[in-house]
């Protein structure tokens, strides 16, 4: 890599360093002044490498790490929770499908909007309707089952036999989508209140630690090359400064535990467990009830249709 290759990636790493920790300082308005001192010993430790930079609490150190895990947990849980808020995430309609309910759009928006064009207000009413895709795989297959039930007839055991598998499978997408309400309202959105609250709050409280100890370290670095008439003055900026970090780290420790010690993960987790327990129980049932009736039904078709000696 050149030389002028490497200056530009170091100016490229510096800039995003920057950024990364000018979003974490206080609101401007706090105070500018504070906040460019901040700046200055940032930009002191990552470019000159500053080795006095004050050592925060192993309690503390261990603390961000448990904290960091909790946080990546509640993100990876909601990674997969969100499908709970997704239509037919289980159901995949085939294309011909999609394409006709594309053209039923299209040709109904077609429709209205030469009505509008003509000032015709008749038949509005006749434009094809979009036929909506099933919200569960369960949907799919009771839709499809009333249809052929219809083709063959209820008279037939295979009439009748897609008729009730068609009211079962009704039932369990309907508990199905009960199961995705009742998790997105009692897991996922718990999730994310804390990622937005508990968690975002010893978060924040972390940046304010960054911010204090930027500002007491840059005083630190004053004091040892003030000139004598100026050390008194910088040594109580500094003895404020130290105070300012300890109350900021004692505030980041607390929120932090709280995070740490409020279980609400594991109290979310055993709600979802219950919600698919429920789910599964009512499923179980349906096909519990179906199973010795479609079993008597391939009897009755049997006898019926079974080949004459």
């Amino acid at each position: 890599m050149s030389a002028q290759e490497q200056f530009s990636a170091a100016t490229s790493a510096l800039s995003s360093a920057f950024s990364s920790f000018t979003t974490s300082l206080k609101p401007l308005g706090d105070n500018v002044g504070k906040q460019w001192v901040q700046v200055s010993q940032f930009a002191k430790e990552k470019i000159g490498g500053t080795a006095d930079v004050t050592e925060l609490p192993a309690e503390y150190r261990q603390l961000e790490e448990r904290v960091d895990r909790v946080k990546l947990v509640n993100e990876l849980l909601l990674k997969v929770g969100k499908n709970y808020s997704t239509p037919n995430y289980d159901y995949v309609p085939p294309l011909n499908d999609k394409l006709s309910d594309f053209a039923s759009v299209v040709t109904a928006n077609a429709t209205s909007l030469t009505q509008k064009l003509s000032g015709s207000t008749e038949n509005v009413s006749s434009a094809p309707t979009h036929q909506e895709t099933p919200p569960s795989l369960s949907h799919a297959f009771a839709k499809s089952a009333f249809q052929s039930a219809e083709l063959i007839g209820a008279d037939e055991p295979l009439g009748a036999a897609l008729k009730k598998f068609a009211a079962t499978e009704e039932k369990m997408g309907n508990a199905r989508l009960q199961q995705d309400q009742d998790a997105v309202r009692r897991f996922c959105v718990p999730l994310v209140n804390d990622l937005d609250t508990v968690i975002g709050d010893a978060l924040k409280s972390r940046r304010n630690v960054l911010s204090c100890r930027l500002t007491y370290d840059s005083c630190r670095a004053r004091l040892k090359s003030a000139a004598p008439p100026k050390q008194e003055q910088v040594r109580a900026e500094m003895v404020a400064a130290e105070d300012e970090f300890v109350a900021a780290v004692d505030e980041a420790m607390g929120k932090m535990k709280l995070v740490v010690e409020n279980g609400k993960v594991l109290r979310n987790l055993a709600d979802l467990v219950a919600i698919q327990l429920q789910y599964h129980k009512a499923c179980f049932e349906a096909l519990s009830d179906l199973s010795p009736e479609l079993d008597e039904l391939v009897v009755t078709n049997e006898a019926l249709y079974a080949p004459t000696q």
